[in-house]
């Protein structure tokens, strides 16, 4: 996690100084995009059916891998081809890694501490994504950004020599040869399961189409009222809301309450949207920030936890597959889409449609699950 918010703040600038347009970057996070999709299928089948811990061991020296081939693109003077075929293989690690990691914690924690395991991985990764860009990410830009890329790549090898560590799984695995139908099970895990269903229902709204919109309308509506240096502000105190809110979902257990969470976390991001786009104080923006992040980190908590927990354990690996398939699929259309609109109708009533969209899509689901709820009391 802290080679990635490293990344985060170096990359963009050294494909900028390597001599490559924006265009460039947008083909490189676009092949991420699909590679992480494309990994996502094959990571379902394999968390379910290998070890996970040597499947991530794996996906952990191939993303160390092709990051060192990116130093070496760079310094190298290669076309732009190259470094996106090289995110295409980084992102299909991602894809894969996903389900296996969720399935390694539900071999190695007791059932009540996933939610406290989930946490934790979340309040850690938005701590660093905090401390790290703003710290050493800025010194390596000031020197070097190449370096950012490289610091990356050899933290994944340390990632590897970790996870090589962890205790091995006492989960017996299947040799079953793979097949396409195997891969969408977790469809048909989540279509029987109404709780799951609901998660995925909250997920599209909550996950899907809101906290893409913050990030591409956000920064916009943002400097227009204010300043440049305000959006740091934000990002920071949504950083710092994500840390709350991670905290606060494993003390409440979200997960045990789907329903209660889907309409908090959908209320509250409505009221950060409204926040971020009306918002004519300098402290209702960073509010409106703080809230995007605690809402970002509960939901990713508690859903995590809820697919962990609701999901037969061996069709848990494809059930995230379903999930990193929905985000990481739709995320780039809602990324432009967002600037569509946003440059259309103003970036401020970009955010407002966002915070309407929110409250009305979780009320909506919030209305069905009791209405399903009751008509179950009934029979």
């Amino acid at each position: 996690m802290a080679g990635d918010a490293i990344c985060l703040a170096a990359l963009p600038i050294a494909i900028i100084r390597a001599g490559f347009g924006g265009e460039t970057l947008g083909f490189i996070l676009a092949a991420v995009g699909i590679g992480t999709v494309i990994g996502a299928v094959a990571g379902g089948m394999l968390a379910d059916r290998r070890s996970p811990k040597r499947v991530l061991i794996a996906t952990d020296i191939a993303r160390g891998t092709a990051q060192l081939m990116v130093v070496a693109l760079i310094a190298s003077g290669c076309p732009s081809w190259s470094l996106v075929l090289a995110y295409l293989a980084f992102g299909i690690g991602i894809g894969v890694s996903r389900p296996c990691t969720q399935v390694l914690l539900v071999n190695l924690l007791p059932k009540q501490a996933l939610v406290a395991g989930n946490g934790a991985i979340n309040f850690i990764d938005n701590f660093v994504a905090v401390i790290f860009p703003a710290t050493l990410g800025i010194l390596i830009i000031l020197w070097d950004p190449v370096w950012g890329v490289l610091i990356d790549g050899i933290t994944f090898f340390a990632a590897a020599i970790f996870t090589a560590l962890l205790p091995n799984e006492t989960k017996l695995q299947s040799e079953d040869e793979f097949s396409i139908r195997e891969a969408l099970n977790g469809v048909a895990v989540v279509t029987r399961n109404p709780e799951l269903l609901l998660g995925f229902a909250a997920t599209v709204v909550v996950n899907v189409l809101c906290f893409p919109v913050f990030l591409v309308v956000a920064p916009y509506a943002v400097t227009e009222r204010f300043s440049d240096a305000m959006w740091g502000v934000c990002l920071a105190a949504s950083g710092l809301g994500a840390c709350i809110g991670s905290i606060v979902t494993v003390l409440a257990s979200g997960h045990r309450h789907l329903p209660l969470l889907t309409l908090g976390c959908g209320l509250f991001l409505g009221s950060a949207m409204a926040l971020l786009g009306m918002g004519g104080f300098a402290w209702m923006a960073v509010l409106g920030a703080t809230f995007v992040g605690f809402v970002e980190a509960s939901w990713l908590t508690g859903w995590a936890t809820a697919m962990q927990t609701l999901s037969p354990e061996k069709d848990l690996g494809k059930v995230v597959a379903v999930d990193t398939l929905i985000t990481s699929g739709a995320h780039p259309f809602i990324y432009l889409g967002g600037g569509l609109v946003g440059e259309a109708v103003g970036y401020s009533h970009a955010l407002i449609i966002a915070a309407v969209i929110s409250t009305i899509g979780t009320v909506t689901i919030g209305l069905l699950t009791t209405s399903r709820k009751r008509r179950g009391k009934a029979k």
